[in-house]
């Protein structure tokens, strides 16, 4: 997006929130506004794309091994460990941090924060930003499933009665895109340009790898880490866990409310 556009939306945003020109505007109306000027295609293409990637690598995990698979009668699982894994732990935060990113960089392109804190609209924009990174979640796990489904069922020919337990992972996993776009937000808050903003997030990525890699157990708190934990690539065994899936679930939410009362506070004080 260059400069003209996103002063161009910066300015459209603030006018919508200035009560002197329109009407106080609602949560539900913030949220329609934001779903509005972060209509990024690259976005949705990339995330099929590199889904396709990871889904490329569970299958190829699944043919090498097929006859062990076939005779442990085990199918979706044998393709979910690898085609979540690289998803998990790079292209989903990296993705979804620039797709943060890019939309945050437009509020200060027209010192957007300012007016919305001046016309004391602020909250309801957060709220709506807040909404819409929870839709944005919910939507990129969908589109990973939606590919998971097709592979397993289509390809593969797996039995949908097996499903349940990859379906239900959807829950934690959009939190924890949730709390890692909402992170983003606060450090965007803060950072003000894109490219500030996604320096910080592909270090935090890179950390999240590397401890991943290192110190599995240390790295399941870790907000960067969170998608790996949620989705159990690293713990097929625990896939249809109740308590592994409740515990993941509840730890993204805490990082969800920690990044949202982290950029409630810096948005506040943004410029």
């Amino acid at each position: 997006m260059n400069k003209q556009a996103i002063t161009t939306v910066a300015s459209s945003s603030a006018s919508m929130c200035n009560p002197t020109t329109s009407k106080r505007p609602s949560v539900p109306a913030a949220l329609r506004w934001e779903v509005h000027k972060a209509g990024n295609l690259w976005y949705w293409l990339a995330t099929i794309v590199f889904d396709a990637i990871g889904m490329f690598n569970g299958w190829d995990q699944y043919v090498s091994y097929r006859k062990e698979f076939q005779s442990q009668d085990v199918t979706w699982g044998a393709v979910w460990g690898q085609a979540i894994l690289l998803p998990s732990m790079v292209f989903m935060p990296i993705l979804v941090a620039a797709f943060a990113a890019q939309v945050e960089a437009g509020e200060h392109a027209g010192r957007n924060w300012q007016r919305l804190n001046a016309s004391g609209t602020a909250g309801t924009a957060i709220a709506g930003k807040m909404l819409h990174g929870l839709l944005v979640s919910l939507l990129t796990v969908a589109v990973f499933e939606v590919e998971f489904v097709a592979v397993g069922r289509m390809v593969g020919g797996f039995f949908l009665s097996g499903l349940s337990p990859y379906l239900l992972r959807a829950v934690p996993m959009t939190l924890s895109i949730w709390a890692i776009m909402t992170l983003t937000q606060a450090i965007a808050a803060k950072a003000e340009t894109f490219a500030s903003t996604m320096s910080i997030m592909l270090l935090l990525t890179l950390a999240g790898c590397a401890l991943s890699v290192a110190a599995p157990s240390l790295a399941s708190p870790y907000p960067l880490a969170l998608i790996t934990g949620a989705s159990a690539a690293r713990d097929l065994g625990s896939i249809a866990s109740v308590g592994s899936l409740v515990s993941t679930t509840l730890l993204a939410a805490v990082w969800v409310l920690i990044g949202a009362s982290i950029f409630r506070r810096l948005a506040r004080k943004a410029i």
